[in-house]
């Protein structure tokens, strides 16, 4: 059950929405950790994929897990490590040409890129590619609801995929798809700037 009130207008959870990479050293309380994670897994998977979620806090794994990203070893210092996982069991090689997810991933790419994916060798970076889109929402939905508590964050998805697994110890058939560092930030605050309604078209381009 969400703790968060519902008189909290959504909009402003929306508006005042922004990346932070630097945090206090204050814990998080467990009864928002479970409202964040509630929210996480009220995410919409799909068909073919199942979501999973990590909640780390142990100061070695995230010092790794600093360690396996792209210049964000900023992430070691947060004080929950939200990591979002899907189930890649589901592979497209598998498939017929009449299929939903074929026909589905033909129309939305090509054919030419479906049979690329079904040719290539790698077939578990195939199928965490494929797997994406869904742990994405579900990380936003973390970023959201952690901001209606005062929480900041920042979305990570440039990271070792592979050795990330192998520090949480996930089966073969789930990986990590993206982490959310979270925490009460620690950065000066910015003006929020929304985009101009300029950015919007009705109808046609």
């Amino acid at each position: 059950m969400w703790i968060v009130s519902s008189i909290v207008d959504i909009k402003e959870v929306f508006i005042q929405r922004r990346s932070v990479r630097k945090f206090k050293n204050k814990e998080i309380d467990d009864e928002i950790i479970n409202d964040i994670i509630y929210a996480a897994i009220s995410a919409p998977s799909t068909d073919t994929c199942n979501l999973y979620f990590g909640i780390i806090r142990d100061s070695e794994i995230k010092e790794q897990i600093g360690e396996a990203t792209v210049y964000a070893n900023w992430v070691s210092k947060a004080p929950v490590i939200f990591v979002c996982c899907s189930d890649i069991e589901f592979d497209i090689q598998n498939e017929k040409p009449d299929s939903y997810a074929y026909k589905g991933l033909s129309e939305r790419y090509g054919k030419e890129i479906v049979d690329f994916f079904i040719k290539a060798q790698n077939r578990k970076s195939i199928k965490t590619l494929i797997q994406s889109a869904p742990a994405y929402v579900a990380a936003e939905h973390i970023i959201l609801s952690a901001n209606s508590h005062g929480l900041k964050g920042c979305l990570v998805d440039f990271i070792d995929l592979e050795k990330i697994n192998e520090i949480l110890n996930l089966p073969e058939n789930i990986t990590c798809e993206l982490i959310v560092p979270i925490g009460y930030p620690d950065e000066p605050k910015m003006q929020i700037k929304i985009n101009k309604m300029e950015n919007v078209f009705y109808e046609r381009w």
